[in-house]
């Protein structure tokens, strides 16, 4: 997969701040920061993991371009208790130019609402590229809401788990 994504995305990872929610083993933050993103923060609710990545960056030689935080990525993301959109609770400044979402499949919840997050709280560079990945059921894809500013611009299938490709159009906004 890590193939099919940064091949496709070649020249806007270089330079690109990424964010890399629900990480896992941190893979794919960590092969974007390899093709020249210039900083990615990994978002891992579980604690064990969350130690792991902080030791497999420090490990690779790359902590100080990168950054682990363990939190739940929707309220991390949301506004909750009065913080800006997850700012306080150490996304920093400025906004994302590549965000990968690869939710526990079953929960196919967690995609809605973290692509709502990322808009609604202006997590998104524009023309900012978010990368999903999902299971497909019976051959189809799961029918994944997302905001008006995301486009999908690809599907890439492999097996029973797809790819798709999203741009942040903020000017393609939805009218209230």
């Amino acid at each position: 997969m890590r193939s099919a994504i940064f091949d496709r995305l070649q020249r806007e990872v270089v330079g690109a701040r990424v964010l890399d929610l629900f990480a896992g083993t941190g893979a794919l933050a960590i092969e974007a920061l390899s093709r020249g993103a210039a900083h990615a923060i990994l978002v891992e609710q579980q604690p064990q993991l969350s130690r792991f990545l902080t030791r497999q960056l420090d490990t690779l030689g790359i902590s100080g371009r990168a950054r682990v935080i363990q939190a739940d990525a929707r309220e991390l993301l949301g506004d909750r208790g009065g913080r800006a959109g997850g700012r306080a609770a150490g996304l920093g400044p400025g906004r994302f130019d590549l965000v990968l979402v690869d939710p526990p499949y079953e929960q196919l919840d967690l995609y809605a609402a973290v692509l709502d997050a990322l808009v609604t709280h202006e997590h998104l560079a524009d023309d900012a590229v978010i990368v999903i990945e999902y299971q497909k059921h019976r051959g189809r894809s799961p029918q994944i809401p997302f905001p008006a500013s995301l486009h999908s611009e690809a599907v890439r299938d492999h097996g029973q788990t797809a790819l798709e490709f999203l741009r942040h159009v903020p000017s393609q906004t939805s009218l209230p």
